[in-house]
């Protein structure tokens, strides 16, 4: 143990779920602050959007809290994610919420932010977990855990060092992170950004004015209807079957693309499902949904799939290959220009949204030469690689600021983030007040403070 520190156990330096305020010494229409599990934030360590509730309303079944405690939740998943914070600016100083916290109340010995980063170490929380009783959604962490789980205690002075330099650090990786937050925006809004210029023919403009002398592009309006090469099959509704037939479910339209993973058993033969077997280059359509964002949604199979039937929710569509290069349609058809389309052809019934195979066949998009199409994919899917990689950037980028911290958490608990009090008071030529001493005199205050109420009790 460092110099002027002292290790102890987290009932040494803390009340653990303090007492509530007696019946009466608060009335019973006082405001106060309400705090429901979720008002939490895991990831920030705050708490956002409390509610306001009368004293009356809440004391009786509630955990209670106050100013400057540390609240820290219990009970799985919650724990793990790390929700605790800090209450303050409590209505009337006095705060209830959910029974699944622990509410840790400093002696005076401890900085109520210095313990809260402490809980919020994945370290501790790690230790929490596996201390965990109860069954599987309900388990939660003794009382006891938290009552003996050893915590470094620096001089006073010193701690208030510590928790301004992790502050200070934790500050500029949340600066970091709002920058990183907005990438996903701009990535989204850049994608669109090509489809668009790849519907309207700018993205390859510069490509047909250099092979003009090679063939003559050319864009034809047309309807979907009049680029299907068979058609349009609605799927068949059937009911899950183990063993069955394999069917896809609605959520393998992801992306653009059909993920035959998205998938069920159907109470089918294969001789029942052979007319509704996808294949290469089969493009398939959402026929409903409850939201108008996902209705129309359509995925391509872009590879040779095993066996595996399409339900009734789907609608298959094959296009002529000599004149469509199906990812091309697909890079179209979930385009925001088509899209607009789709939107104002679906209708609605009993609160779904629908579109059928009259509407589908009503879309109206323009059609470049087979080869300006397959340039067109080229392109996009180059563009789309440079943003997949950004994006993956990003997200190592972010998980980065998290590991650091974690660094930044186990230096300062370790005496490694700032100079200690020792260090500094040996360079100053001053003495300083080691932890022992000053958890010492804090008991030593409380117990001349006990006595005097007693005295002034016997008194009267």
């Amino acid at each position: 143990m460092l110099e002027g520190w002292a290790s102890l156990a987290i009932q040494d330096v803390c009340d653990i779920n303090p007492p509530k305020p007696k019946k009466g010494d608060v009335p019973d229409d006082t405001p106060v602050t309400f705090v429901p599990m979720p008002a939490v934030d895991a990831e920030r360590g705050k708490i956002n959007s409390p509610e306001v509730r009368q004293f009356s309303k809440v004391r009786g079944g509630y955990t209670a809290f106050r100013d400057g405690d540390v609240i820290i939740a219990k009970i799985t998943p919650c724990m793990e994610n790390g929700k605790a914070a800090v209450a303050h600016q409590l209505v009337n100083g006095l705060g209830f919420g959910s029974t699944e916290f622990f509410v840790l109340r400093s002696n005076g010995s401890m900085l109520p932010r210095y313990l809260f980063h402490y809980v919020r170490q994945k370290s501790f929380r790690e230790q929490a977990e596996s201390k965990m009783t109860g069954s599987v959604g309900q388990k939660r962490v003794p009382k006891e855990f938290v009552k003996n789980a050893v915590i470094p205690l620096p001089p006073l002075a010193e701690q208030h060092r510590i928790v301004a330099a992790i502050e200070a650090l934790f500050a500029r990786l949340d600066a970091a992170n709002a920058r990183l937050e907005r990438v996903p925006g701009i990535l989204k809004q850049f994608r669109q950004s090509v489809l668009a210029t790849a519907c309207d023919g700018r993205l390859t403009e510069d490509w047909r004015k250099s092979d003009q002398d090679c063939y003559e592009s050319s864009l034809i309006k047309c309807t979907v209807g009049e680029i299907l090469a068979e058609k349009m099959v609605n799927g068949r509704s059937v009911r899950s079957k183990e063993n069955g037939f394999p069917v896809l479910r609605l959520s393998a339209v992801r992306d653009g693309r059909i993920d035959p993973a998205h998938r069920k058993n159907g109470a089918w033969t294969q001789e029942e499902a052979s007319n509704f077997l996808i294949r290469y280059g089969d493009f398939l359509v959402v026929r409903g949904n409850g939201s108008l964002e996902l209705v129309g949604r359509g995925g391509l199979v872009g590879y040779d799939p095993e066996p595996i039937a399409f339900p009734d929710t789907l609608i298959r569509i094959r296009l002529k290959r000599d004149i469509i290069n199906a990812h091309w349609f697909s890079l179209v058809w979930n385009s925001p220009v088509t899209r607009k389309q789709i939107e104002k052809l679906a209708h609605t019934t009993a609160g779904i949204h629908k579109i059928s195979q009259q509407d589908i066949a009503q879309v109206s998009i323009t059609v470049p030469s087979i080869e300006e199409q397959h340039e067109i994919v080229r392109r996009v899917d180059a563009l789309f690689t440079l943003a997949d990689r950004i994006e993956a950037k990003v997200a190592a980028a972010r998980e980065k600021t998290e590991t650091m911290r974690q660094s930044i958490l186990a230096q300062a608990f370790s005496g490694r983030l700032v100079p200690t009090e020792a260090e500094l008071a040996r360079q100053e030529g001053r003495a300083y007040e080691p932890a022992s001493v000053l958890l010492e005199r804090i008991r030593s205050e409380k117990k001349e403070k006990k006595g005097r109420k007693g005295v002034q009790s016997t008194l009267v």
